[in-house]
């Protein structure tokens, strides 16, 4: 089965960020049609669609998207796309030919929201970390002298650690496993219904032929009947009398 995942993400006075994961077909439009039907009516005038983990998107998805931009047009805002994959790309370039107005494209997600009521989009960067100072040792009496003592690195105890980048989330494998497994089950499950289907067909056919047959059969003999009536010389054989009385057969 197929599944789609909607998440929102107000960035705006009239902005938001819809980010969808999954598949967008006629099976999951209606999902994402709950959460954009009432935008049209809402403060919202800007709609920025994430689909950089929109895996499939088929022309029933793209008409729901399509409707919701041409309402936010009314308002004076628009609906965009951001970090699209290529198909999605080459679809919505296709189906801007044949109908207007297209949906925006954008590559990026700040480019995207440059167009809308947010001036700055900026990602929140990681904190610098302030070095640190150790204090200065005094002198230490005795045979031992300071700089026999082993040397500590200061960062090793002092300094904190460097922040290393967040990693960019991605599907677990095991959910996609999963989706690729249900996906497997609805189609199978569609398969096994289509040849139900074709089997009462074909029995239905099989009946159907053999009641023909039987409406050919009763015809023909109600048609043998109905010559017998109409025409009753055909049975029997006329005759002729003879000069000498005797009776001949005409057909001799």
């Amino acid at each position: 089965m197929m599944q789609l995942s909607v998440r929102l993400v107000p960035v705006g006075d009239t902005t938001l960020v819809i980010a969808l994961t999954g598949e967008l077909d006629s099976t999951t439009a209606p999902v994402l049609a709950a959460f954009l039907d009432p935008l049209p009516q809402s403060p919202v005038k800007y709609v920025v669609v994430a689909a950089g983990d929109l895996w499939f998107c088929d022309l029933n998805g793209l008409k729901q998207l399509s409707i919701t931009h041409r309402a936010l047009l009314e308002k004076g805002g628009h609906l965009a796309v951001a970090e699209a994959q290529p198909p999605l790309s080459r679809l919505i370039g296709l189906m801007t030919t044949q109908m207007q107005p297209g949906i925006p494209v954008y590559s990026s997600m700040p480019e995207a929201l440059a167009s809308t009521d947010v001036e700055v989009y900026e990602t929140t960067a990681a904190p610098t970390p302030v070095p640190r100072h150790l204090p200065s040792l005094r002198g230490l009496a005795g045979k031992q002298s300071l700089a026999a003592a082993p040397r500590i690195r200061p960062s090793a105890r002092l300094d904190p650690p460097r922040p290393q980048p967040v990693p960019v989330p991605q599907p677990p494998i095991i959910d996609q496993a999963k989706i690729l497994a249900e996906q497997i089950t609805h189609q199978r499950r569609v398969l096994t219904r289509q040849l139900d289907l074709l089997s009462e067909t074909r029995l239905l056919l099989s009946s159907a032929r053999e009641r023909c047959g039987d409406s050919l059969t009763a015809m023909r003999a109600s048609l043998t009947i109905a010559q017998s009536v109409a025409n009753p010389t055909m049975w029997t054989r006329p005759v002729n009398p003879t000069a000498d009385g005797h009776e001949t057969d005409q057909c001799a």
